[in-house]
C-alpha cells in the first residue's frame, strides 16, 4: 500500500476510535512510524487528509447503497439499505459524531459534503417509493419527502446523539444496530398488514445483535 493511502487509512482508524478533534498529524505520523515531514510531503494538513476522506466516503456511498432492482423482493430492499447504513456508519463513525464542527471550519469540505447529502436524498426518496410500489408501505405520496428528511436525519445524528446522551459512549456494533432498530421504527406505522411479521422480525433480529443475544453469523 502507498504511504497515502496509509494515512489515509490510519487516519480514518485513528479518528474512528479517538475522535477526530483529538487526533493531530503528529499522532498519525507516529502510528504510522513516519516522519511528520513525510507525512506533510503527501498532506499539507489535517483538513486535506479529511477531504481525502471524504472522497473515500462519497464512492463508499455510492458502491454500498445499490440501486433498486424493479423486481427485488420488498423485504431485501429494505435489509439491503439497513445494511448499507450500518456499513457507513461503521466506517465512517468519526464523520457523524462531529459533521457540522468539521464542515464549519472547512467550507470546501462544506460544499463537498453537500453534494453526497443531495445524491443520498434522492437514494432515500426512491428506497421509499420502492417500498411504496412493492406494497410493503403505505405512504401518502405529499408525505414522501419528509419522511426521507427524517430517515436522513436519523442516520446523520444518532451517533452524536448517543455520545451527548450517555457518558463515555463507546461507538461499537451494539450502538450501531441500535441506531437501525429506531430507522426500523420510523417505518412501523406505514407498513402494511402483509409485511408486519416480517418487518417485525427483522427488527428482533437488529434488537438481538444490539444486546448480544445472537451473534453477527446466526
Amino acid at each position: 500500500m502507498k504511504t497515502k493511502d496509509r494515512i489515509i487509512e490510519a487516519s480514518i482508524e485513528l479518528f474512528n476510535a479517538q475522535g477526530e478533534r483529538n487526533v493531530t498529524t503528529n499522532h498519525i505520523a507516529s502510528h504510522l512510524n513516519i516522519s511528520p515531514g513525510n507525512l506533510y510531503y503527501h498532506f499539507r494538513n489535517k483538513e486535506e487528509i479529511i477531504r481525502h476522506i471524504f472522497t473515500k466516503y462519497a464512492d463508499h456511498m455510492q458502491t454500498s447503497f445499490e440501486p433498486v432492482k424493479p423486481s427485488q423482493d420488498a423485504m431485501k430492499i429494505l435489509t439491503n439499505y439497513l445494511d448499507a447504513v450500518f456499513s457507513a456508519l461503521y466506517h465512517f463513525n468519526f464523520l457523524y459524531d462531529n459533521l457540522p464542527v468539521i464542515m464549519a471550519r472547512d467550507p470546501e469540505l462544506r460544499t463537498q459534503y453537500l453534494k453526497i447529502h443531495n445524491k443520498m436524498m434522492e437514494k432515500i426518496h426512491h428506497l421509499i417509493v420502492s417500498l411504496q410500489v412493492a406494497g410493503l408501505i403505505n405512504i401518502d405520496n405529499n408525505d414522501i419527502d419528509d419522511f426521507a428528511n427524517i430517515i436522513k436525519q436519523q442516520v446523520t445524528f444518532w451517533i452524536s446523539y448517543i455520545k451527548t446522551s450517555e457518558e463515555a459512549a463507546e461507538v461499537n456494533n451494539p450502538i450501531l444496530y441500535q441506531g437501525l432498530t429506531k430507522v426500523l421504527l420510523l417505518f412501523k406505522p406505514y407498513v402494511t398488514p402483509d409485511y408486519q411479521v416480517a418487518v417485525a422480525e427483522l427488527t428482533g433480529r437488529y434488537k438481538a445483535l444490539a444486546t448480544g443475544e445472537i451473534s453477527e453469523t446466526e
